[in-house]
């Protein structure tokens, strides 16, 4: 009888200490966006393509630091506009999505399946919502990670760029849809090593895309040479990606200077290139340029035979952000975009606590083009 007591005992501890170990965390983010074209570019011989459009991420997670599950959904949509250039161009006309469904464990791996963000793996290439499993193996400031990816959507979002999970929205292909298993998969492995002053990111990425009727393979790494400390700051990198694909080998390549002061300032160049066979084939880029969907006709900077330079500057801090950039050559963009947290409260039950972001900016596509492109847009948002 006593033992029976102490089982149900312990069992009654083990039932308390789980319970009290659960956390409840809500993430995501509502905006808005508008945007002002006020260049040479006409759709459906109507001028200009100014629109306002929304979008909303909510999403719960509920579990421990170890283990737990998560749920949520994406919406977006054009709600003004000129003409119905956004509707169908930029935030398309199937307004929600499920965007997180997903189980976790968090220890000395990460190990995520279902539909989640795999920004956790750190992958250059690959960064995005994934539907399928990612797994990534933690050595301190490094990582080995592999994945499979039976579906992926970025929602819009330009790692790093300002607000761009604002200026976009494109649901998961399958949903709501078969999954296509084998039709438009990912397989892909690679490493983030960061060895002091020295970091190296291989990678490799098979694309089974029997849509484009051609798989494509590809192989590379990132690495870079930092110096410095929290004064100023040297980070030299370079990366390069082999291809092969629907037409051949292919190849990228990119050189770049940044110079950081006080980890809040930010001053640097760089240059890239693209192979003649082809054009190098993308989830999402980390890169710097803006123009993507600010200037939906004129932001192809991988293909074939591109030749881009580029300089630029800004700020990063906890309340305020500047990117300014000037491109020229195959590809040309000029942009100067801010944002300024007018808000910042510490919730425990809110990832990103509880946070207002203002801001603006310019996207164009330089000086001295035939044709040119000016958009000016202003935005808020709310994101916890």
């Amino acid at each position: 009888m006593k033992s029976k007591l102490l089982v149900s005992a312990i069992l009654a501890s083990a039932v308390a200490t789980s319970a009290s170990a659960v956390n409840v965390e809500l993430f995501g983010h509502l905006g808005m966006v508008y945007n002002q074209e006020f260049g040479d570019y006409t759709h459906l011989n109507k001028d200009g393509v100014n629109y306002g459009g929304f979008t909303g991420h909510l999403g719960i997670d509920i579990g421990s630091s170890g283990v737990g599950f998560g749920v949520g959904g994406w919406g977006g949509s054009q709600i003004w506009a000129t003409n119905d250039y956004a509707k169908h161009n930029v935030y398309g006309d199937k307004y929600i999505d499920l965007s997180d469904l997903y189980f976790r464990y968090n220890g000395t791996f990460d190990f995520y399946v279902g539909r989640f963000s795999n920004s956790f793996m750190k992958s250059d290439w690959l960064n995005s919502y994934a539907q399928g499993v990612g797994f990534s193996y933690n050595l301190g400031k490094s990582n080995i990670w592999v994945s499979w990816i039976n579906d992926h959507t970025t929602y819009g979002v330009l790692p790093g760029r300002i607000a761009s999970e604002l200026t976009a929205y494109h649901r998961f292909p399958s949903s709501f849809n078969s999954f296509d298993i084998g039709k438009r998969d990912i397989i892909a492995g690679g490493a983030n090593l960061d060895f002091g002053i020295f970091q190296v990111d291989p990678f490799v990425h098979y694309f089974l895309d029997s849509y484009a009727q051609s798989n494509v393979l590809q192989a590379g790494t990132r690495a870079a040479l930092v110096l410095g400390g929290s004064g100023i700051k040297s980070i030299t990198s370079g990366k390069f990606m082999w291809q092969n694909g629907w037409n051949g080998n292919t190849f990228f390549v990119q050189l770049e200077e940044e110079l950081r002061f006080q980890d809040i300032f930010k001053l640097g160049g760089g240059w890239y290139m693209v192979g003649d066979n082809a054009g190098i084939k993308t989830i999402s880029d980390n890169t710097r340029f803006y123009g993507r969907y600010m200037m939906p006709s004129h932001a192809g900077y991988f293909g074939a035979g591109s030749s881009t330079w580029y300089a630029f500057g800004g700020v990063e801090h906890e309340r305020v952000k500047l990117d300014v950039l000037y491109a020229g050559g195959d590809y040309s963009e000029f942009s100067a975009v801010a944002s300024v947290r007018v808000l910042d409260m510490k919730l425990g039950f809110m990832r990103e606590g509880l946070g207002i972001d203002v801001g603006g900016g310019y996207v164009g596509n330089g000086f001295g083009n035939n044709i040119q492109f000016h958009n000016a847009l202003a935005f808020a948002k709310l994101v916890f």
